[in-house]
């Protein structure tokens, strides 16, 4: 559990006075270590995070999830919020020492968080607040809760500070579409870690569907997939044909058809009826997608239903897959009759869980990147090469 140590008592306005009073708290620290109520020597971060929050209550939010990860992942962490970016030029900053017991209970370790408010031309060079601040023997990860500019100076300033990149696709303006194709390009040019949250959230369907396909009499059927239908939640005004975040569902066809040695022969296009539709290529016969916008009383986004067609030797499988707060339902059906039907007890994930999972290495492993690359390709103009994403057998099964 993590509490406040010690913070600030005023108001900083420059990078030198934050540095300054950080030295400040950390040697009151240490002086005050041996009375008892307190068993913090020294820093402990192993990592810099840096939270591009852009609102306050963006900026609140973050710190909350980050001080509920410091036991695990103790960070020095510098939140950034800027406003009035028409105004006159300043800089407001706070820090906070946290306290935190390790999982042993016999020690703590020491974190900081570092709250910036910048104002006016101040808020345009927010790189230039960062670099002086860091660790810089630690990682870098970037934070970036809401719509990064990828094609922007700005984001290439922030990201070549950073080691890792950290986004919510699904909280994205519009389909989102644009940026994560920028983000695909971004990771694979610049050799940048990516964790999206919208694809981890995504864990618990695909340990749900790989499990049930990997049963033996399943499995062949996974070199013969057909279709693939992704049905999601339509825009809370109720037009289905309306405009809405859909990265989530591409993310599910992506891990797909990255897993089963898809290629793209020709990417998704939106019809007026809001739907999309794109082909992939298995093997020799080629795969049919569509991204179907449904009522639901789910976020709008949402993915409501993932459906696979299967046909082999004359047996057409159809897998059924939908959640819940708390379980993962697959059902596979040969003709209508249900053959396997299995529920997996997997609750969603919170923020601090997504925060947590996205600051380990398991969030930048081949899967992952191989999975926002297919995503790229699906939303980008051109072809993948027949064959590109073969790169592993036939099988759901994560590494």
């Amino acid at each position: 559990m993590a509490e406040q140590l010690r913070a600030s008592r005023s108001t900083l306005h420059s990078v030198s006075e934050i540095e300054r009073a950080l030295t400040g708290i950390w040697t009151a620290v240490r002086q005050t270590s041996g009375t008892g109520e307190h068993h913090v020597a020294a820093r402990s971060s192993v990592l810099n995070l840096v939270v591009v929050a852009g609102r306050r209550e963006t900026a609140e939010r973050c710190s909350a999830t980050i001080a509920a990860t410091a036991g695990r992942h103790p960070s020095r962490s510098l939140i950034l919020s800027t406003m009035d970016v028409d105004g006159p030029s300043s800089l407001d900053a706070r820090i906070e020492a946290l306290s935190v017991t390790t999982s042993a209970g016999t020690a703590q370790t020491g974190a900081e968080t570092i709250h910036v408010s910048a104002r006016g031309e101040t808020g345009r060079h927010l790189a230039s607040i960062i670099v002086p601040l860091l660790v810089h023997d630690l990682p870098v990860a970037l934070w970036w809760p809401h719509d990064p500019q990828f094609r922007s100076h700005r984001a290439d300033r922030l990201l070549s500070i950073a080691d890792r990149l950290i986004v919510d696709g699904s909280s994205w303006s519009g389909d989102g579409l644009d940026r994560l194709e920028a983000m695909a390009r971004m990771a694979q040019g610049q050799r940048l870690v990516v964790a999206d949250f919208a694809l981890l959230r995504q864990a618990r369907w695909r340990e749900a569907l790989a499990s049930v396909y990997d049963l033996p009499d399943l499995r062949p059927h996974l070199r013969a997939v057909r279709s693939i239908t992704v049905e999601y939640a339509a825009p809370q005004d109720g037009d289905p044909a309306g405009l809405t975040n859909i990265v989530r569902p591409v993310y599910h066809v992506a891990w797909l058809a990255s897993r089963l040695g898809m290629g793209v022969v020709l990417p998704l296009e939106r019809g007026a009826d809001g739907r999309r539709t794109a082909t992939l290529r298995q093997g020799d016969h080629s795969v049919s997608i569509e991204l179907r916008p449904v009522r639901s009383e789910l976020g709008e986004g949402s993915t409501v239903r993932v459906e696979i067609v299967s046909r082999l030797r004359g047996a057409e499988l159809v897998g059924d897959v939908a959640a819940s707060d708390r379980a993962v339902d697959v059902a596979i059906h040969d003709k209508g009759r249900e053959r396997v039907r299995r529920t997996y007890l997997a609750p969603r994930l919170g923020d601090v869980d997504l925060l947590q999972r996205a600051l380990e290495d398991s969030a930048s492993d081949s899967v992952a990147v191989e999975v926002l690359a297919m995503a790229g390709h699906l939303i980008a103009a051109e072809p993948t090469p027949r064959g590109a994403s073969a790169s592993r057998s036939q099988r759901l099964a994560e590494p």
